[in-house]
């Protein structure tokens, strides 16, 4: 009887838990509702953006649409109305605002450039999208995005900035090797003299680099690069937790998790003893 008892127990919260599909614990063990990890900052970061999709300016590169679901791990559900903030080098190297740094000149300037900068804010369905090229690379890092989610600031269209709010995550967004590859041999990528590091050698890649791994896929396959390139990356943030703006190491785990192992492991206890 006492069996039947905790066979029931154990039954009776994954069935209501799944009323609510905001929790999918006992659904499926979905990879959307995990915490990405984070990556540092880094040293190119600069908060004067203006919201806007389109942050190519006059740089020249590959077309790439980027489109960033961002979700909330507390409830499996996306977050509307967060503002995603997006940084990264052009084909050669080089990041706008601290082009003399880039180009390792001593006592840099930083100059007032904002090409490959902007910040979208996620639609209904927690999507904001950019139209950007593919980086390029410089020395010492694998090619790479950085970006930052924020929540619960303002956005003034009159002025088209954003303030206030709180981070929730700061991180990078990686690219597969072998496609990088290819993009190397493509012009103006192919005049840049600098050699890439891979992401296998990449410390910062390997704090949990591979969970934004981009699947890059061509806009219009028939024509391929003159085609632009697309994808959708997925970052699970929480939005209890503040950007700890520093490498994390610590291993996702869904936000459910907890209460449902904690139930189980209490509820076999009290059946043995009884």
């Amino acid at each position: 009887m006492n069996i039947i008892l905790f066979l029931l127990f154990l039954i009776l919260p994954c069935s209501s838990l799944q009323q609510d599909p905001s929790l999918t614990y006992c659904q499926k063990a979905s990879s959307a509702c995990i915490l990405t990890p984070e990556q540092t900052e880094g040293p190119y970061y600069w908060n004067s953006t203006f919201v806007r999709q389109n942050i190519s300016e006059d740089r020249s590169g590959i077309r790439f649409r980027l489109q960033v679901l961002v979700l909330n791990i507390n409830t499996c559900q996306p977050i509307a109305n967060a503002i995603v903030d997006l940084w990264h080098c052009d084909a050669l190297g080089l990041y706008s605002h601290y082009i003399s740094a880039s180009n390792q000149i001593p006592n840099p300037q930083n100059d007032n450039q904002t090409f490959l900068r902007g910040l979208q804010i996620t639609n209904n369905d927690g999507i904001a999208t950019f139209d950007t090229i593919y980086p390029g690379w410089y020395a010492g890092r694998t090619i790479h995005i950085h970006i930052k989610v924020h929540i619960g600031g303002e956005y003034n269209s009159e002025t088209s900035l954003y303030s206030g709010g709180t981070v929730v995550h700061t991180g990078q967004l990686f690219f597969n090797d072998s496609f990088s590859d290819t993009i190397a041999e493509q012009s103006p990528y192919n005049s840049h003299n600098v050699r890439r590091t891979l992401n296998s050698q990449d410390g910062i890649y390997a704090s949990g680099g591979s969970y934004t791994l981009m699947d890059i896929q061509y806009e219009n396959g028939n024509v391929g690069f003159p085609g632009g390139l697309i994808t959708t990356v997925t970052l699970g943030v929480s939005s209890n937790l503040l950007s700890s703006e520093t490498t994390s190491t610590t291993n996702p785990s869904c936000g459910s998790n907890i209460f449902i192992n904690v139930y189980v492991i209490f509820m076999l206890f009290f059946y043995l003893i009884i």
